[in-house]
């Protein structure tokens, strides 16, 4: 009868690990598609490098980018080099030098004995700890991470490896001398995401981990819409989806950084022949950053 009690255990366990599985499954609802885009009425729909003119010392670009390191965006460095060399200012949104890494990973993870593991379900808790363990985060720091540094480090592509666009445009424009700027601080830009509430830090952080695999996938097509200098489609993917929480998120993500950005990319343009780079999805519609700068008298122009 050995066999018949091995089997019992066998079955007890399996039904363990059933049960188990379930407990581990987060508590999912669908995304809620919002309005359709239209893509014509979307000011500076297409193109990624545009020149900025107007200043009495000659003209400057504006350069579109992704802040990722697949190799079809990385293509754009091929297309934009000429404008590129001429430069003499090179400006991003933020210099990621040592001190700033430094302060963005101590931003990123709670110092007051919080645990990511208290502040959501187990099963949440479980899916995200093995998302991140994709990226090279161990379980005992994902528990460390803050709502919004999950997320956030969630949305990037599983696949991406080496340095992104924006930081080998740096690095290439400190190797040639020009000067570097940064159109916000770290401190700035991490305020962005310590300023949303952690109610919709966690509910983000639920979207993020429930449809993994969907936005994985939308991420793909994002790239191609870039490749295909598609601003106006790049507004309409980002904004398939709707929520109280991405509103209010994007709200000071995009919108309210592009003010800030407008306001200091012009001090950069009255020399002329500065290389700005930004975040495509900074520059089309009506609140973007390339409205605002012809609202501010430049003339705006896609050059590729």
């Amino acid at each position: 009868m050995c066999w018949l009690r091995r089997a019992r255990h066998i079955a007890l366990c399996l039904c363990l690990w059933s049960a188990a599985s379930q407990a581990a499954e987060p508590t999912c609802a669908p995304l809620r598609r919002g309005a359709p885009v239209d893509l014509a009425a979307i000011e500076h729909g297409h193109g990624l490098l545009w020149r900025i003119s107007g200043a009495q010392s000659g003209d400057s670009f504006v350069l579109g980018t992704m802040h990722i390191a697949e190799p079809r965006v990385m293509k754009v460095v091929d297309a934009v080099q000429t404008q590129f060399a001429a430069s003499q200012i090179f400006a991003m949104e933020v210099v990621l030098d040592e001190s700033a890494m430094q302060q963005l990973g101590g931003a990123m993870v709670f110092h007051d004995g919080r645990r990511l593991s208290k502040l959501v379900d187990d099963g949440l808790f479980a899916s995200t700890a093995r998302l991140l363990a994709t990226y090279g985060v161990p379980e005992s720091m994902a528990d460390r991470m803050k709502p919004w540094a999950a997320f956030t480090t969630m949305s990037m592509p599983l696949a991406s490896s080496g340095l992104a666009l924006d930081l080998q445009l740096m690095g290439a424009a400190q190797q040639a001398g020009k000067e570097v700027h940064g159109l916000e601080s770290i401190t700035e830009q991490l305020a962005v995401f310590e300023s949303v509430s952690e109610p919709d830090q966690l509910a983000m952080l639920r979207d993020v981990v429930c449809h993994y695999g969907t936005f994985q996938q939308e991420l793909g097509e994002m790239v191609d819409a870039y490749v295909a200098r598609d601003l106006a489609a790049l507004v309409a993917q980002a904004m398939r989806y709707e929520s109280a929480e991405k509103d209010a998120f994007m709200e000071k993500l995009l919108w309210a950084r592009n003010v800030r950005m407008a306001q200091r990319i012009a001090p950069l343009l009255g020399s002329g022949q500065a290389f700005i780079a930004i975040g495509a999805l900074h520059l089309p519609g009506e609140r973007g950053v390339l409205h605002l700068l012809e609202q501010q008298g430049y003339r705006v122009e896609a050059v590729y």
